[in-house]
């Protein structure tokens, strides 16, 4: 059968003109013009840029649902890992972290990254120090180097060998702590809850000098690795213990809130001098003494 060439053109200018038309579900006269309406009790729209609007009349997003008290999205879960996903993908976890019952993740690429109540990340890094290493790292009474049998005394000495409990971001596994060193670089910029303990084992203590004295410090370094804080606390004994077996656990803890920046180290390190003579100290290695916990506000 043969199409009469006029007809077959009639035929094409009627399609044109119904793709250029607007296309109304349950309603007359769909608006604005070039868009799909849908009349429910919510209007569905697309509009010639391909922006789509629920209850929302000229929508300004890809997808625009500001209509007002029913404007909820609803997103959901997938098991795909951020690389499988892409970057820019956003999901439900209903798993919880630290407290929080469910949130939602957004994928940078690599991980999912949660974004918990009021959009705010939290870093919390927990350990625990059940040995004698130290890292001398300035001119003291004890040369700079390594040390493994106790902190040595008159000297300032990083604490390190940390045993890790938890370095963690929102509870996503991160690696912003090195339990190796003791030193914690800040992912990004704010402020840090920073506390540590550490004791020494009990033994005599010597004050009739009158420089006994036990100190915790946080050192805050920058990208540079230059100083640019110390938050000392100091402990001092008012009376010698006297000689064997006279023994008293001594020690000091530190706690702070510090503003860091990106890239800036934190490192807990201690000052002692609480011997008989100049000789190394032992920590308190039973556990639950010699500890440290990081915290973003």
């Amino acid at each position: 059968m043969k199409l009469n060439k006029k007809y077959i053109l009639f035929m094409g200018l009627g399609l044109s003109n119904l793709f250029l038309a607007q296309i109304g579900i349950g309603i007359n006269n769909p608006n604005p013009a070039n868009s799909i309406e849908i009349n429910t009790t919510e209007k569905f729209i697309i509009d010639k840029t391909g922006k789509i609007g629920v209850g929302v009349a000229a929508p300004k997003m890809a997808i625009d649902l500001r209509n007002g008290a029913n404007g909820s999205m609803a997103i959901g879960m997938t098991n795909q890992t951020a690389a499988e996903a892409g970057a820019g993908a956003m999901r439900y976890n209903p798993s919880p972290a630290i407290g929080v019952q469910g949130y939602i993740e957004y994928s940078d690429g690599t991980v999912w990254v949660p974004i918990l109540p009021y959009g705010k990340p939290r870093i919390v890094v927990m350990a625990e120090k059940t040995n004698n290493n130290s890292t001398v790292f300035e001119t003291g009474l004890w040369p700079i180097g390594n040390y493994t049998d106790g902190i040595p005394g008159r000297s300032s000495a990083y604490l390190t060998s940390w045993t890790e409990k938890l370095d963690s971001d929102s509870g996503q596994p991160r690696t912003n702590f090195d339990p190796a060193t003791g030193e914690f670089i800040a992912p990004r910029s704010g402020v840090y809850y920073a506390t540590f303990t550490f004791a020494l084992a009990p033994n005599q203590v010597n004050t009739s000098s009158g420089q006994n004295q036990t100190e915790a410090i946080w050192e805050v370094r920058n990208s540079s690795n230059a100083v640019i804080q110390r938050i000392k606390t100091n402990n001092g004994y008012p009376q010698d213990t006297g000689n064997a077996p006279n023994a008293v656990i001594v020690g000091s803890a530190c706690t702070a809130s510090l503003y860091l920046n990106a890239g800036d180290k934190l490192r807990p390190f201690v000052w002692i001098n609480v011997s008989w003579d100049p000789d190394k100290r032992p920590l308190l290695n039973t556990g639950g003494y010699n500890v440290l916990t990081i915290v973003e506000q």
